[in-house]
């Protein structure tokens, strides 16, 4: 960048035709860090490892395995949804300030069996959509969409799914829950249509979902008993919250001089299947808690489960964009995570 300015402005164009086509690319600030004359030798190859991940992971290949409950269905598709809503900006011509249109990403990963070398490749697939300004929901046919074509382009069969959604407020949850999960059903029965003619094919005709709001905009806090410290990195609280919705907390990360805090997870929509009726929402705990190990942009754990983290990190890409993201060209990009 020029100036020594920590962002430049031909990043988001040069990805925008990139993207369109089909290519991969992986850019380095040397603005940030001087790796051909560094100061420190370790701090420029920790840099450096991270774009090593990086590199990796957009050509495909699984940089790490973590281990998920054995209560989940396999193969199990994961799916993390968000919008993102860009930062209003002065408008020269119109001589205020004006934002641009949201974007909403919604990524598919799945999981094909519970055995490490069964999950070499990172099997994800993802879309984004143009959103009016401000708009959060009416996602349904954008889901379905999605889904449909990620198993599509995928070649799997799901056992399970498991839907991460952020960005809704309490009093929105039953509104969005009410148009998505019909959606992502329908796109899981039409992929699963030969299960219901053939039972005796080991397909389940019913795939069992499950739907979890996301909230990290919250007021909760948890601290121990002296009110000295926050709670440890990975702390579980359940039975907290709303009386119509299974809810649980995460204390995802610790910081050593602020408080932390936790990430609200509301269960929406809980089918069976996941193993024993009362131990669903410790399923779902552990699950979220693995995947949020599961970045591979981050070597330890982050706030929020890696479907989700990914969504808002491909989101925040298209954004950038001057068609929103429209043009990206997902068949080709399927099993790569490219907006790293």
């Amino acid at each position: 960048p020029p100036r020594r300015q920590a962002l430049d402005a031909a990043y988001s164009i040069v990805k925008h035709i990139l993207t369109k086509h089909g290519y991969l690319s992986q850019f380095i600030n040397f603005n940030t860090y001087d790796h051909g004359n560094p100061r420190d030798e370790r701090k420029s190859g920790t840099i450096l490892q991270g774009v090593a991940r990086q590199i990796l992971s957009k050509c495909g290949v699984r940089v790490w395995w973590v281990s998920l409950p054995r209560e989940i269905p396999m193969p199990a598709v994961f799916v993390g949804v968000d919008v993102f809503h860009a930062p209003r900006k002065y408008d020269a011509k119109a001589g205020k300030r004006t934002a641009k249109q949201s974007v909403a990403a919604i990524v598919v990963q799945v999981i094909r069996s519970h055995e490490e070398k069964d999950n070499a490749n990172a099997d994800v697939y993802s879309e984004t959509f143009r959103r009016n300004v401000g708009q959060e929901m009416d996602l349904g046919n954008c889901m379905k969409q999605t889904v449909s074509n990620a198993l599509r382009a995928l070649d799997v069969n799901p056992m399970s799914c498991v839907v991460w959604r952020d960005g809704v407020g309490s009093p929105a949850i039953n509104t969005v829950a009410g148009q998505e999960i019909p959606a992502v059903r329908q796109a899981l029965a039409a992929a699963n249509a030969t299960a219901i003619q053939a039972p005796g094919d080991g397909l389940p005709a019913h795939i069992p979902l499950s739907y979890i709001v996301v909230q990290k905009r919250i007021a909760t806090k948890f601290l121990t008993n002296d009110g000295q410290s926050g709670l440890p990195c990975g702390s579980l609280v359940v039975g907290m919250g709303s009386t119509e919705h299974s809810t649980f907390y995460i204390n995802g990360t610790s910081p050593p001089y602020s408080t932390p805090k936790p990430a609200r997870f509301v269960i929406a929509e809980m089918d069976d299947g996941f193993g024993e009726e009362s131990k669903t929402t410790k399923t779902m705990a552990n699950l979220s808690w693995a995947l949020c190990h599961d970045y591979s942009n981050w070597t330890g754990p982050i706030k929020l489960p890696s479907p989700v983290q990914m969504a808002h990190k491909l989101a925040e890409l298209a954004g950038g964009m001057s068609d929103c993201g429209e043009s990206i060209n997902s068949k080709a990009l399927a099993g790569k995570i490219h907006f790293l």
